[in-house]
């Protein structure tokens, strides 16, 4: 998330997923010391690719950066000296969209039914069985589906290299203090502060790899770096990442090996369904229900998205096209990749960033391992604590299982000027708000601007960037974990343009937030920064699951009858959902008196009942018209 004039990014111990001792793969990301007219930037997310051989582990980490390519920054831990290479973006797309949980909700009408229907004469067919040659039954298809080593000032540089366009050095530090200093001496933007989180990694014998961008390059130039090193397994460091990650923080890791993992000394949480649910304009609430269902489980549990086989790209849409020896289809230079593995299509592919070395990885990834997990959590700062690790699982089915959430949620759309009490179908559609947006600590609320966050004692509102890209509100600590200015660094006026409304703003690390007043409740607002707006009703949870249920006690007035036209009549039946009377539910009683059909008379012809079949009438004729005939000739 962009912030203007924020500070929590030059610090910015933004983990961005890298490694660490064990496998470490987050790290810090140093944006530069924030000034007038800077932006600093926060962590929204990590994504990892593990690999795990015996007694080695390749991190493969993805960078995300907003802000001057010139001051970007960004250290990471290491059990020991690494090699370093660039690994390609799109490997990180394609794998995410294959393996990311599938979410649906299914809205249904709980609107009256009436317990009227229509009734029509019955008519003898004289063609039965030729409705349809398809349908024995002679009703037609309704279409219905289912659904370097020199000391320096307590600093030893081990290695200094290239590695695309990162300029990295790979050092040792015997306090974290120096490690700081020197890091800024040597133009490595970092905050004083980050010697804080460092300090555990010291003690512990790591070594750091700090890597920037060289002179000249672009935004475009910071690919996803790939660290191949000793460990036993996996680990990302997330106390170095508390620095600069915004709240709710999604960390995310794909773990290859011979077997699937399962997290090390902490819980795998599971997803309730029911609290699935979206809001009026279709937000799901995946992201939000998985953060409040991780800080149930402390703070520190993680969700198994993905568990099986490893994923192996599928460009068959076109045929035999992406086979064929020669362009038989006619996909070359037609400006569009379809076919990444094939010659005939490389000229294109290769002018679509990384695709063909993003699906050449995936590949080395899907022939050299047996099984790829997905791994996710949801945490923010303050509970970055611990450093989580990875282990296998071997006690898993090998079979693939991806994580499916489906979730049902009532609606009185339809028949929403039926509802007998109205401000209680307001309130309650209001309330439905509070399915996309997780508090914390703090309370969801209605407020005539939608959705707000009333946050406890201690805690002040934070609007940040959620996982599905949109912008949201939760409560985070008043006092942060970091203090950006313990170290002497001087941040810019958060608060400068921030308009709280029915609240104060207070600077929390060049962080506008929102302490609301009593009565006042913190919506996401604009600006970046939230604004109290008054409460007008409360979910009474923090936020993130399904409210539509309170629906279904509502009295709804009962549809009128359905029009059953010249020949039909109604019939009473029941009725799942008959509704409550209102005065036009109850037919006028001649139109449930039955009518007279027509008949087909025995297939002689069409009458009316207790009349002669007309076809019989004109078959009598023509026999009697053919005897005439006949006695004539003679």
């Amino acid at each position: 998330m962009r912030v203007p004039q924020l500070a929590l990014g030059f610090v910015a111990c933004a983990a961005l997923l890298i490694e660490t001792p064990t496998a470490y793969a987050c790290g810090c990301l140093s944006p530069p010391a924030v000034s007038e007219g800077e932006y600093a930037v926060n962590q929204r997310a990590e994504q990892i690719i593990f690999e795990v051989e015996p007694g080695w582990v390749t991190a493969h980490v993805l960078i995300k950066y907003a802000g001057d390519p010139a001051k970007f920054a960004w250290i990471v831990p290491v059990p020991e000296v690494p090699e370093l290479a660039i690994s390609p973006l799109t490997a990180f797309g394609i794998l995410d969209r294959a393996t990311s949980p599938l979410v649906n909700v299914d809205v249904q009408d709980i609107c009256p039914i009436s317990e009227y229907s229509c009734a029509y004469p019955a008519v003898e067919s004289c063609n039965r069985g030729l409705a349809g040659d398809d349908d024995p039954s002679g009703f037609a298809d309704a279409g219905l589906s289912l659904d370097a080593g020199a000391g320096n000032g307590g600093v030893t540089v081990i290695d200094e290299k290239i590695v695309g366009d990162y300029q990295t050095v790979t050092f040792r530090a015997s306090e974290a203090a120096l490690a700081t200093q020197w890091l800024r001496d040597n133009g490595f933007i970092v905050n004083n502060t980050t010697s804080i989180y460092m300090e555990s990694y010291v003690q512990a014998n790591m070594v750091f790899v700090a890597a920037k961008l060289v002179p000249g390059a672009g935004a475009s130039s910071i690919k996803p770096l790939r660290l191949k090193y000793r460990a036993p397994y996996p680990q990302v460091p997330l106390v170095l990442t508390a620095v600069a990650a915004e709240p709710h923080l999604t960390v995310t890791s794909f773990i290859y090996g011979a077997k699937p993992f399962k997290p090390q000394g902490h819980p795998i949480v599971t997803i309730d369904p029911e609290r699935i649910a979206q809001d009026e304009t279709g937000r799901t609430n995946y992201p939000m229900v998985l953060a409040r269902t991780v800080d149930e489980a402390g703070g520190d549990g993680f969700v198994v998205e993905y568990r099986g086989g490893p994923i192996r790209p599928d460009f068959g849409g076109n045929g035999n096209c992406c086979s064929a020896q020669s362009d038989v289809c006619g996909i070359s230079n037609n400006n569009q990749c379809e076919c990444p593995r094939g010659e005939n299509d490389l000229e294109d592919c290769n002018k679509t960033s990384d695709i063909v070395e993003g699906v050449k990885l995936l590949d080395a990834l899907a022939d050299k391992y047996g099984a790829v997990t997905r791994i996710t959590t949801r945490i923010s700062a303050e509970e970055m604590t611990f450093d989580p690790a990875f282990e296998s699982d071997f006690g898993t089915a090998p079979t693939t299982q991806r994580l499916s959430l489906f979730g049902r949620q009532s609606s009185l759309n339809n028949c929403e000027s039926a509802v007998v009490d109205k401000p209680a179908f307001e309130q309650l559609d209001d309330v439905q708000g509070c399915a996309t947006l997780y508090c914390g600590a703090g309370q969801c609320m209605t407020t005539a601007k939608g959705a707000a966050c009333a946050c406890d004692a201690g805690y002040v509102a934070q609007r940040f960037t959620d996982l599905d890209g949109k912008p949201s509100v939760t409560c985070v600590p008043q006092t942060p974990p970091c203090d950006l200015r313990a170290g002497g660094d001087v941040l810019p006026d958060a608060c400068a343009s921030v308009d709280c409304g029915a609240g104060v703003c207070m600077d929390r690390n060049g962080v506008g937030v929102c302490g609301c007043n009593a009565g006042a409740a913190a919506i996401a607002g604009t600006n970046n920064s939230p604004r109290c707006e008054a409460i007008t009703g409360s979910s009474e949870t923090p936020g993130a699951q399904d409210y539509s249920d309170a629906l279904k006690a509502l009295d709804v007035c009962a549809p009128p009858p359905p029009s059953c036209g010249d020949t039909g009549w109604l019939v009473k039946g029941t009725s799942p959902r008959p509704g409550v009377a209102c005065g036009n539910s109850v037919p006028d009683p001649t139109s449930m008196v039955p009518k007279l059909g027509r008949s087909c008379g025995g297939c002689f012809g069409c009458s009316t009942d207790g009349e002669a079949p007309i076809g019989a009438l004109v078959g009598a004729i023509w026999v009697f018209g053919a005897l005439v005939v006949r006695r004539r000739r003679r």
